[in-house]
């Protein structure tokens, strides 16, 4: 895979300073330029290409949300790092968002973040070169496992190793305990209605959990292994809490 190039967006030049020097401890990354406010990112978005950005959320001019909201679908990778907690929640309305630090920001919790983004990078381009010819999954009742196929080969996946489910439009991100991540083109409903029955639980438009794997529910957000929050939406909240809290 080819170096990540990476985009640091804050009004902080401590915060510069911290991430820089994380970059700088680890292989095939480029830091591609540093930006101080959402106006001069976006400019700089418009003639330079980037795989990444470490973006901050509050700023004087527009929020990193609010950033993200003008960029829609064209926007890269996003790792928030903030000092603001309040924004988890909505944070992961956004396909783009791969985590959310919290400053001050640990090394190890720093290069995990960006080891989910290499993942992620890697097989969403494999995934969209083949997308085409993979044929859409075929349904089972009570499945105890998920097939996906790579090349030629079909591999299978243990529900029970399945921490969450993601839409991604017609396509689904399959997140599995060991941090890996598979796709497979189906949409996120025919996904729970197959999925019936085996303790998965729609808790959001774009997620599907395996409520086992849930360690808590924090206000409307799910925690699950590895430091992973999820939103809770509210049209699911009730029957997600409830079903949750009586599975576990």
């Amino acid at each position: 895979m080819k170096p990540l190039r990476i985009l640091i967006v804050d009004d902080e030049p401590l915060a510069h300073k911290v991430l820089e020097g994380y970059l700088e401890k680890m292989p095939e990354v480029v830091l591609a330029g540093n930006c101080y406010d959402g106006i001069s990112t976006h400019n700089f978005l418009q003639n330079h290409t980037v795989d990444l950005i470490l973006l901050d959320i509050q700023m004087p001019d527009i929020t990193g949300l609010e950033l993200l909201d003008i960029l829609q679908q064209s926007a890269p990778k996003i790792i928030f790092t903030t000092a603001h907690t309040e924004y988890a929640l909505q944070s992961f309305n956004y396909d783009q968002v791969v985590d959310y630090l919290h400053k001050p920001i640990r090394v190890s919790r720093f290069m995990k973040a960006m080891d989910r983004v290499r993942k992620q990078l890697v097989l969403e381009q494999d995934f969209e070169q083949r997308a085409e010819t993979m044929p859409p999954a075929a349904a089972q009742s009570s499945p105890t496992y998920l097939s996906f196929k790579d090349n030629k080969v079909i591999h299978k996946v243990p529900i029970s190793d399945i921490l969450y489910i993601q839409s991604w439009g017609n396509y689904l991100k399959v997140f599995l305990e060991n941090e890996d991540m598979k796709m497979m083109r189906m949409p996120i409903k025919s996904i729970e209605q197959e999925l019936e029955g085996t303790g998965f639980e729609r808790i959001h438009k774009s997620y599907l959990v395996n409520s086992r794997k849930v360690t808590s529910i924090e206000g409307n957000q799910v925690r699950l292994p590895g430091d992973i929050l999820l939103p809770i939406g509210k049209s699911y909240a009730l029957t997600a809490k409830r079903n949750i809290t009586k599975r576990g």
